[in-house]
């Protein structure tokens, strides 16, 4: 029996919300508080000229890490998405992404793209790798789902596609923009939610959306809402023991 750590952040351009003018936080600090083995990350932002976020915590905390651009975006004036992911670069400042980190060796990893919805600004995709826990495979995926008034429940078959079989080890997690019964309801059955909480909006939550799912042989050994770290979402964690 293995021990694997598991967090979910949405760190929003690494900026704080609306409400309070989108200050910007240490987002490096923030991730080394959350102290997991795998991390994901939501609306983590890449300047066409710069490092990107996912890097910068990489480098300084000890993962590897896998990205996969979702839309195009700029941060001044303000934080916001300007078009769909594009390879030309035709628009905005630089690529908003999901990110995987993890400092657990990476045995594989592929990106799952989920069917574009009409009214979505932004692509979504399933972000899987297969990570070794001491000899123990265990498939994670993180992904940004769409929200409820887009149509993301038109994504659950691919969303089911696109998961592991529920007789292996496996975490889903990341922000599912839905109530916990919504993404239970669009899983495989065998898939259960691992933390209970509200996450959003930070400074005063009263929704869960952001969530870690698990397989039936994962245990739980604990996991919780952690505080307001600085972004619009509070992230969560998990500590997860593998058969």
């Amino acid at each position: 029996m293995t021990e694997l750590s598991v967090a979910s952040f949405n760190v929003h351009w690494g900026r704080g919300g609306r409400r309070a003018g989108y200050p910007p936080f240490d987002l490096v600090a923030a991730c080394d508080r959350l102290d997991a083995d795998v991390l994901a990350l939501q609306e983590t932002w890449a300047p066409d000229d710069e490092v990107a976020q996912h890097q910068v915590v990489a480098d300084a905390l000890g993962y590897r890490v896998e990205v996969v651009p979702l839309a195009r975006a700029e941060v001044v004036p303000k934080p916001r998405i300007l078009s769909r992911a594009d390879p030309a670069r035709t628009k905005g400042a630089g690529d908003f992404c999901l990110a995987l980190l993890s400092r657990r060796p990476i045995l594989g990893a592929q990106v799952v793209p989920l069917p574009q919805l009409w009214f979505d600004p932004w692509g979504r995709a399933l972000l899987r790798a297969d990570v070794d826990v001491d000899g123990t495979p265990c498939t994670v995926v993180a992904t940004h789902f769409s929200h409820l008034e887009f149509g993301s429940p038109l994504q659950a078959p691919a969303l089911r596609r696109g998961l592991p079989a529920t007789d292996q080890p496996a975490v889903l997690l990341g922000d599912m923009n839905m109530w916990g019964w919504t993404i239970s309801a669009m899983v495989p059955t065998g898939w259960r939610r691992a933390v209970r909480g509200a996450t959003w909006p930070a400074h005063r939550p009263h929704h869960q959306i952001d969530h870690i799912l698990v397989t039936p042989s994962v245990e739980v050994l604990d996991a919780a809402v952690l505080p307001d770290l600085g972004s619009d979402h509070r992230p969560v964690r998990a500590r997860l023991r593998l058969p």
